[in-house]
């Protein structure tokens, strides 16, 4: 349908850390016809490191570099993300620095003529004697985020992850934008969070006992609570099965929350079999919303940290396979560039 635009997250084609660079996955982005990219901070920092200066001149040269290489693929970098530790904070001088640090972010996102913010709510390990669940500070905070974004002619996404200290869900980021009530602050919805906070049982059965009853509860209320002109844009992703135990994980916690476990280290495209959660109903609501923005393919696999050359194409091939099957089983047409 017009509109639909489909993009592919740069961390959810190999972890720059196991020598995936940033410039490769936009080249089997593009290959495998993906319109548009969400940029990940952590993998615009690791390009970061060949450049010289002090680190934001060498985050403003690398985003320079890869605005060039976006631009010769004829690629558009939708996002930058995820901005974090911010919405709950209590004390005004952690607040004042973390907007300093969102300015330099509104930079690069300048540079890279990318029009979205990304942010989620405040997330483990992060010391929650920090932070408040308080509403009205929440939104205050955000407030003065979207504010500092409108200076740079942005869109702020603000997401719930699933295992959010004290912001969780899409109808929480939904309260609090009725409170801020700026046009360019705005959802980020993701079909595994929602799905996997709803319904999701992720070291057991896949889906918990009255899981299902409960997502499409709350995909009800989403049809009438949420405008679709207030989703930034809209991200797409299955799971796995977690290990409890995390045994072979590249990145062990044994402490932290089941979701982010989950999330982590076992999330793939919709549609494919070994899919354990109900994202195809969720991606049918949004859609059903009216929602025609960018989409993106965000996911995270402990293959990623596979050295292997064909990681980007392998994972840039999935994501296009798989949007081409939810589109079908949504009832859309695709745009993208195939």
């Amino acid at each position: 349908m017009t509109g639909i635009k489909i993009a592919i997250a740069s961390n959810s084609m190999g972890k720059s850390a196991a020598g995936h660079s940033i410039l490769r996955k936009l080249e089997a982005a593009r290959s495998h016809g993906f319109e548009g990219v969400e940029i990940a901070f952590e993998c615009l920092e690791a390009h970061a490191t060949s450049f010289s200066g002090s680190r934001a001149e060498s985050l403003r040269a690398a985003s320079r570099d890869v605005a060039a290489k976006a631009a010769s693929l004829s690629l558009t970098l939708i996002a930058l993300n995820p901005f974090g530790a911010y919405d709950g904070l209590k004390d005004a001088a952690e607040v004042a620095s973390r907007l300093e640090e969102a300015e330099l972010w509104c930079q690069l996102c300048q540079i890279m003529r990318i029009p979205i913010f990304q942010i989620t709510s405040c997330l483990y390990p992060m010391d929650e004697s920090r932070i408040t669940s308080d509403p009205d500070i929440i939104a205050s905070n955000m407030k003065r985020l979207g504010l500092l974004a409108q200076r740079y002619g942005l869109r702020v996404g603000y997401e719930a992850p699933a295992w959010g200290i004290h912001i969780n869900t899409w109808q929480q980021i939904q309260e609090v934008l009725s409170r801020v009530n700026l046009p360019n602050v705005g959802h980020c919805l993701d079909t595994f969070h929602i799905s996997a906070k709803e319904a999701g049982d992720p070291f057991g059965a896949g889906i918990k006992a009255g899981g299902m009853q409960n997502l499409r509860k709350s995909l009800q209320e989403i049809q009438h609570a949420v405008d679709p002109s207030t989703v930034a844009y809209f991200q797409l992703s299955d799971a796995t099965l977690a290990d409890p135990q995390q045994e072979g994980y590249p990145r062990r916690d044994l402490n932290q929350p089941q979701f982010m476990t989950q999330s982590r280290n076992c999330r793939i495209p919709p549609c494919e079999p070994e899919g354990t959660l109900p994202a195809v109903e969720v991606a049918q609501a949004v859609f059903g919303l009216g929602y025609r923005g960018w989409v993106s393919m965000e996911v995270f696999h402990t293959d990623m940290w596979d050295r292997r050359e064909s990681v980007p194409d392998d994972w840039a091939a999935r994501g296009m396979k798989s949007w081409r099957q939810l589109a079908e089983r949504c009832g859309l047409v695709s745009h993208a560039k195939l």
